[in-house]
Parts: structure tokens; sequence; C-alpha cells
């Protein structure tokens, strides 16, 4: 029995946690042919280094400011590099929301850069194995890392870090390299061949 087709890329999306919907400039990338299966920015973890670094950089101007007032110019120059740190987040703000991780029946996709959009891409056909990585900090606030192995040389995109919702990705990318359907959905084991081998990703206390 075959599926109902999915709305086109246009259309707000339905309540599915894996497809976020992205902006005009990545929706162009896609094939209005395609099926859509995944669409994710990468977790939010990724904004916590800069972001952290900024306010202990504000800080420790703050401190320095009145110990060092008799300075000339030196409380002005401590809060120019802090407004370059600043800076430093807001650009690394800007990269999160340009990188999207996108997979359809036919390709999976990376786009990134801000002043100069790339898109890297793999058709799903050359992939031959795929699994993901999750650090003890990435099982607590849940992303993880996949790593794609594919046919022939070396590609662009075979190693996604810090993407949220690993465990649903990985096994809905494997329902549609397999034929499976709905372990991404309803994830419990029930048997199937793609969740053993999602299971299989996981530490051995854990399976």
């Amino acid at each position: 029995m075959e599926q109902d087709p999915l709305p086109p890329l246009d259309e707000e999306p339905g309540p599915d946690p894996l497809w976020e919907r992205p902006p005009r400039s990545v929706r162009r990338y896609v094939l209005g042919t395609e099926k859509r299966l995944v669409c994710l920015r990468r977790h939010l973890v990724v904004l916590a280094e800069p972001v952290l670094t900024c306010v202990l950089a504000l800080l420790a101007v703050l401190w320095l400011v009145p110990r060092v007032d008799d300075v000339p110019h030196l409380p002005n120059l401590l809060f120019l590099a802090w407004v370059v740190v600043l800076g430093r987040a807001y650009w690394k703000y800007l990269q999160w929301r340009g990188d999207w991780f996108i997979a359809t029946d036919k390709r999976l996709l990376l786009t990134y850069g801000v002043i100069k959009r790339q898109v890297a891409m793999m058709p799903l056909s050359k992939v031959t194995d795929m699994s993901y990585n999750r650090t003890i900090l990435g099982r607590l606030l849940g992303y993880g890392e996949l790593v794609m192995e594919s046919a022939g040389q070396d590609q662009a995109l075979s190693d996604v870090d810090r993407l949220p919702m690993p465990d649903q990705v990985y096994v809905r990318i494997c329902e549609q390299l397999f034929g499976e359907v709905g372990a991404a959905d309803a994830p419990r084991p029930v048997g199937s061949k793609v969740w053993r081998m999602a299971r299989r990703a996981w530490p051995a206390r854990f399976r």
C-alpha cells in the first residue's frame, strides 16, 4: 500500500519534530519531487561556548575597569575587546541559523556558510553504512554525531555533529534505506531489522 504523498515544501509542515520549516533560501535546494524526511538545524549547544565566553568576558571587563581606571585609554580598550568577543558570538549565531541538515528520499544535504553559501550533497543510494556517536553530555542534552560512509571516494558530507534527536534521525533515514516504516515515529523493540541496527549504535549497557 502506497503512502500518502507529503505536502509540498512551500506548505506549512505538520507536527513532525524531525522537519523544521526551512527558510526559502534553503528550500530552493530541495526538488519538489523529493519526499521530505529530515530537516533540522544543529543543536543549540553549539551556541553555548560563544555565549558563555561573551558573558565571562563582560564580567572580567566590569571587574577590571575600576581597577585600571587611572590608566589612559585602557578601559576603552577593554570594552572594545569585549565588543569583538560579542561580535564573534553573533557570527556563531549567524552560522547556526544558516546550517541545515536535510534528508530526502534521494539525497542528504548540508547547507552552511554566511557570506558564501555552500551545499554539500550525498546521494542516499551511495550510503553504505551509517552510525552515530553520543557522548555523555550528548545523551543528557539530546544531541549526537551522525557518521556516514559512502561507496567510492570520500564525500564532503560524511560527518554531521551536534544534531538534535539523533536516534530518530538515524532510524528515519534507515527506514528509507531499507524500506521499513514506522520505527522513527514509534521507536519500540518490535524486532524489525531497522530497529536492531539503531540499537547497535547504543552503548552496550543501554541496549
